[in-house]
């Protein structure tokens, strides 16, 4: 461990000698204690955290650059930077993709005390605005008081439960079962009008579903609520079946 003193590579491999044992500060810590310590120049309390210049690497290649290797959470000090020079915007692109914030920067406090503020953020591969989400979550933490170009430490983490193209998927299934159910009605003999009302509801309700299931369900209630409709006209006006004859 290049730049690491021989007493804390002794304690880092001790504790990789017990399962259980993880290097895991919470917010507070990390901006009240290791961020303010390297601010202080401290670097011997700091020297678990590795200085990396985030954009610089892919956030896949990242994980081998932590002091503290770990499955699936790894800490770094990083300057921000400016995405211009007189700009407001930091600079968060990579080479193959950017980190987009999500969410509001919130206030750290310990105590009633705000110390700093957390930020999240996911990565995108490609370009804004047609980049795809990853897996990979960062959260980075600022001490209060300081400048845009200050540094700041940040936890990356990996979503393990992320499966890729879940929207290009979803978008996909409603596409298709909006063209099978025009189908249908055009089978049907339903007129222009009703058709146009009835992609409205069924774009309106696909919008608003939450999972393929409940898109699955709502489309069948409304085959099944139509095909009542016209079992129940034809019941009641066997006159127009008559004239139509």
């Amino acid at each position: 461990m290049a730049g690491v003193s021989k007493e804390t590579q002794l304690s880092i491999e001790a504790s990789s000698m017990f399962p259980g044992f993880r290097f895991s500060p919470t917010d507070v810590e990390l901006i009240s204690f290791y961020l303010k310590k390297k601010f202080d120049g401290d670097e011997k309390c700091v020297e678990v955290i590795s200085e990396v210049e985030i954009c610089k690497y892919e956030p896949w290649d990242l994980p081998a650059k932590s002091i503290i290797q770990s499955d699936n959470e790894w800490f770094f000090f990083s300057a921000r930077g400016r995405k211009y020079p007189n700009g407001s915007q930091s600079r968060r692109a990579t080479e193959r993709g950017y980190w987009k914030a999500t969410g509001k920067e919130r206030n750290v406090k310990s105590g009633s005390v705000v110390i700093g503020t957390k930020r999240t953020l996911v990565f995108h591969t490609g370009r804004a605005p047609k980049g795809e989400r990853t897996e990979w979550i960062m959260h980075e933490y600022c001490m209060d008081g300081k400048s845009q170009d200050s540094l700041v430490v940040c936890r990356l983490r990996r979503n393990v439960e992320f499966r890729p193209n879940d929207n290009s998927n979803r978008s996909s299934l409603n596409r298709r079962q909006l063209s099978v159910s025009e189908g249908g009605l055009d089978r049907a003999g339903t007129s222009e009008g009703e058709k146009t009302a009835e992609c409205s509801r069924k774009c309106s309700s696909s919008h608003d579903s939450h999972s393929i299931e409940q898109l699955d369900s709502a489309s069948e209630s409304e085959q099944k609520l139509s095909n009542e409709a016209l079992l129940a006209e034809s019941s009641s006006r066997p006159q127009r079946l008559y004239y139509t004859s």
